[in-house]
């Protein structure tokens, strides 16, 4: 029996060095000559991961990458309004330094209720009792005496004043409104001439409510009253100065009630509950403007108790 001669594709085969399989007759290539194909082909194959992928479909298929939309740009609206600044103003104090020399300081500070009615009285030309007569507000001096009617003459340990502007932008109008007394509103010679008050007057009576207490202090039924609450259009009336008016207010040692012009007004306390009222800084602020003072605690106890006319009429009324 015949055998055909093998074909091709079962030549015998042999195993190299490297492990590949070579038929009979079938040289193997220099192992420097298969490194360099080998080096070539992965060269060739072996592609880059940040390769750009091809599109392998019809050409006409393949879209350009769309820019995206242009949007405007929308300013973000504030929820919440801005907060107001407070308007500021200028304060003039004198004061007597641990030595008793007078000391003239310039501030500038918030126009504010609290802080104008520590500057805000007595208009200029008021007269005041002292121990050698009747001086204007704008003449006195710390250290000069002033008659009380608790105490005696009293040293001035302070005088503060500021300009009450009629178009000033206040916080409320009665900032810029002054209250004059006639003379005689309130008996022969109380007061003896016209007295013009500012915002931070208050006067001493004893209401009809409170007439049948006869203590000293608060028990004596005499209360301070602002002086605006005495306005009746008549003797006692509100005005609106046509120009600026400097307006003046003064600290003793203690508080007490002094004598201007016939009729008795207070001096100068910022009252009960004013650390409520601010807050730490504008509080720190507030008694910068007072060079004997370092605390509320240094104003003492009021004199007197406040009371507004409202209070007074509701007390009538019951």
């Amino acid at each position: 029996m015949a055998f055909d001669a093998p074909s091709a594709r079962h030549l015998a085969v042999k195993k190299t060095s490297s492990g590949i399989s070579l038929a009979h007759g079938v040289a193997s290539a220099p192992q420097d000559a298969r490194s360099h194909a080998y080096s070539a082909r992965d060269t060739v194959t072996q592609k880059p991961h940040c390769e750009t992928p091809r599109l392998t479909g019809n050409p006409a298929m393949a879209r350009k990458p769309q820019p995206l939309p242009m949007r405007r740009a929308v300013t973000p609206v504030c929820d919440t309004a801005p907060r107001k600044l407070p308007v500021m103003r200028r304060y003039e104090v004198m004061s007597l330094d641990a030595a008793g020399e007078i000391v003239s300081s310039r501030h500038v500070a918030p126009a504010t209720p609290q802080f104008e009615a520590a500057f805000s009285a007595f208009a200029r030309g008021t007269l005041l009792t002292t121990d050698q007569g009747l001086c204007a507000i704008e003449d006195l001096l710390p250290g000069m005496l002033i008659e009380t009617s608790e105490l005696g003459p009293c040293p001035v340990l302070w005088i503060g004043s500021m300009t009450i502007l009629p178009d000033a932008p206040v916080e409320t109008p009665d900032q810029t409104r002054m209250t004059r007394i006639m003379a005689d509103t309130f008996g022969m010679g109380r007061p003896m001439t016209d007295v013009v008050a500012g915002p931070g007057a208050r006067l001493l009576h004893r209401p009809a409510a409170l007439r049948e207490l006869n203590g000293t202090g608060a028990r004596s039924g005499q209360v301070f009253t602002p002086a605006a609450d005495f306005e009746d259009g008549m003797s006692t009336i509100r005005i609106t100065p046509p120009r600026p008016v400097t307006v003046y207010h003064l600290c003793l040692d203690r508080h007490a009630s002094i004598k201007v012009s016939g009729i008795k007004m207070e001096s100068f306390h910022p009252g009960p509950g004013m650390e409520q009222r601010m807050g730490p800084n504008m509080l720190s602020l507030f008694l910068s403007l007072f060079p004997h003072i370092r605390s509320l605690d240094d104003f003492g106890p009021l004199a007197y108790p406040r009371v507004t006319r409202e209070t007074l009429d509701s007390l009538t009324a019951a």
